[in-house]
């Protein structure tokens, strides 16, 4: 059986497009260029987590002294002015009666006294 030319030349063609290095690239994929390498020292997760909990302990630590250092830093200027407001008062009334001050000037410093008082009271709670 005998093709005709044209039939033929059909056939040839298709085929040499089905079977160009063109055609058979597109089906290949592509090397990847990206190398993914092992990690060369393993190490169990839990020795990380530690590591990084020990420092955040020691931080925290540090944070709760530091914290503890300023309140009792604070207690120490509060009482140290109650001390100071305490000395002015007396000696007011003392002097008072040679020259009568003004009350409400003492009820003041009553008052920043109890206030400070109060103040103290609480940080020494908290600590």
């Amino acid at each position: 059986m005998r093709f005709p030319s044209s039939a033929f030349g059909l056939l040839l063609l298709f085929s040499a497009m089905l079977w160009s290095p063109r055609a058979l690239a597109q089906n290949v994929p592509e090397p990847s260029t990206h190398v993914i390498i092992p990690n060369p020292t393993p190490r169990p997760p839990d020795l990380k987590e530690e590591l990084e909990k020990g420092s955040k302990g020691e931080q925290e630590q540090k944070a709760l002294s530091l914290k503890g250092q300023l309140r009792a830093r604070e207690i120490w200027l509060e009482s140290n002015q109650i001390l100071l407001l305490a000395q002015q008062l007396q000696q007011e009334i003392n002097s008072g009666k040679k020259n009568p001050a003004p009350l409400s000037q003492d009820a003041a410093k009553v008052a920043q006294i109890e206030k400070l008082a109060r103040s103290v009271q609480e940080n020494m709670k908290a600590q």
